[in-house]
């Protein structure tokens, strides 16, 4: 059961004793942890593998959405990413599918608004999904949506196989208000997109869902215009 206390002007929620997650937290603030391999650092996202107390965990910063004004102005109303990461795994793991361990979750407020925060997690072992797995990560994914949740980013890197079973990492629960029907098949769409391998396992109802038939356009046309807006980004450049 996790317990939630404040150390250093921060709101900490852990499955570790207080005195552990204190030295967790100074090892993070402190950059004290030794990185066993960073995944990514950049201005968005610092993910990294770290030493602690003889394991190693999965540390997330999410450099981006601590900065960005309007997220910070909705923290005003909610737990910030770290903090909701952190339950979303909880979540997931209580309703049986395959999830990371959450271990301590860190948020710093200044004037009532999230101004930096990080998840901690246990690191996975298990090897990537690939397209032989899509049976399974497809039935996985099913079963969530028949949950009436999403997971978000449901693209085949980011599920791990752990000892055959399916394990989700990288994701957001939600829980679809409207349109959820076609929200769920844009979640199948974007999968497919990533596994094409996948879509010979769709059932006959799944392939002829005039929901899916929806979501392949919409998603078609979103990608569309962001590739738009890459490339006139690209050009304003070229031009300067």
């Amino acid at each position: 059961m996790s317990r939630s206390f404040d150390y250093r002007q921060c709101r900490i929620v852990s499955n570790l004793d207080e005195l552990t997650s204190r030295r967790l937290v100074d090892g993070v603030f402190e950059s004290a942890l030794p990185r066993e391999k960073v995944f990514r650092d950049n201005w968005r996202t610092l993910s990294a593998r770290v030493r602690f107390c003889d394991e190693s965990l999965l540390l997330k910063v999410p450099r981006a959405r601590n900065g960005r004004r309007w997220e910070r102005f909705l923290t005003r109303f909610r737990e910030s990413d770290a903090l909701r990461t952190f339950r979303h795994i909880e979540q997931l793991s209580g309703m049986g599918f395959g999830a990371p361990e959450p271990v301590l979750a860190c948020e710093q407020r200044h004037k009532g608004v999230v101004v930096d925060s990080f998840v901690c997690y246990r690191f996975v072992e298990g090897r990537p999904a690939g397209s032989k797995d899509a049976g399974k990560v497809l039935s996985a994914l099913r079963a969530l949506h028949k949950r009436d949740y999403l997971r978000s980013d449901a693209q085949l890197a980011n599920f791990l196989i752990v000892e055959d079973s399916v394990t989700f990492i990288d994701f957001r629960l939600k829980k679809p208000r409207f349109f959820p029907q076609l929200q769920k098949a844009r979640e199948v769409d974007r999968f497919l997109r990533s596994c094409p391998e996948a879509s010979e396992l769709l059932s006959g109802e799944e392939a002829s869902s005039i929901w899916l038939w929806l979501a392949t356009r919409l998603e078609a046309a979103s990608f569309g215009i962001r590739s738009l807006k890459r490339r006139i980004r690209e050009w304003k450049k070229a031009e300067r």
